[in-house]
């Protein structure tokens, strides 16, 4: 099929004929104009083509007809699809580079604009993640990697408190059952000791040296004293203190920043 085309800017079809080019050369004498003998052929491009340009314009530099690019579509006050950061002024494109993520487009005022306690809040979100990661991550000691999520915290929890009531307790019954539910068998040997430990008042000091399977982060098991595992969590609990005593500090870094770049600026050292 054959549009033909006026040579404008903002160019339109004339006419259409709906043939072939062999059927135009067989039918009508290869002359498109056949039926128009008013117009001048050179005034006009016959594009052969299955479909019309939505919005053609006459390019005098290939003397073709194509597609009107963005430009010019602006210019002809044809509504374009615009990017964040664009608008249209005096029929020409303008672009305003976006000053950083967390700025938004404002479509009526031509303006990025920014919520910087939205901003805080988010940069608050990603220091407590860090926190979190600190409080409740792996947690190397001695070449053993611990994992320490909030079960784990209480298994700890429970070898504290084990050991404390234990220095209090004068009923060898209680502390037998106490060990058998840490997975320790109390034979006769151990079953001596205890009670002599009992005797002397250093049950609490004799209960650290005995050992009990521990499973770690790569959910393997190792044989560890009650008295490390002790120390671990005393160590890890410092490692909270600290990590939320650096978080406090950040959050009021991120409460007297004033701009993005401030923010940005804000690390976990």
């Amino acid at each position: 099929m054959f549009y033909v085309y006026t040579k404008n800017k903002k160019s339109q079809v004339v006419f259409t004929v709906n043939l072939t080019a062999d059927e135009v050369k067989n039918f009508m004498g290869n002359n498109l104009f056949l039926d128009y003998p008013e117009l001048n052929p050179a005034d006009y491009i016959a594009i052969e083509r299955n479909e019309s340009f939505k919005y053609p314009t006459y390019d005098s530099v290939t003397n073709s007809i194509r597609e009107m690019n963005r430009d010019e579509l602006i210019e002809e006050g044809i509504e374009v699809q615009l990017a964040l950061g664009e608008y249209i002024e005096d029929k020409k494109l303008k672009s305003i580079p976006q000053p950083s993520s967390y700025h938004t487009w404002n479509i009526s005022t031509h303006t990025w604009d920014i919520n910087m306690e939205e901003v805080k809040r988010t940069f608050r979100h990603k220091f407590r993640d860090v926190l979190l990661d600190k409080m409740f991550g792996s947690y190397e000691h001695n070449g053993k990697v611990f994992q320490m999520k909030d079960y784990d915290e209480i298994n700890f929890m429970r070898v504290k408190m084990a050991l404390d009531i234990a220095g209090e307790i004068e009923d060898y019954d209680v502390i037998k059952q106490a060990l058998d539910t840490l997975g320790i068998s109390v034979d006769t040997e151990l079953e001596e000791k205890i009670k002599m430990a009992m005797k002397v008042g250093k049950l609490k000091q004799f209960l650290k040296s005995l050992t009990t399977p521990w499973r770690l982060k790569n959910n393997s098991v190792v044989t560890i004293s009650l008295g490390e595992l002790n120390l671990i969590y005393f160590s890890w609990i410092l490692r909270v203190i600290a990590a939320q005593n650096k978080y406090t500090a950040i959050t009021m870094k991120i409460k007297e920043a004033r701009t993005v770049e401030e923010l940005e600026a804000i690390k976990w050292e």
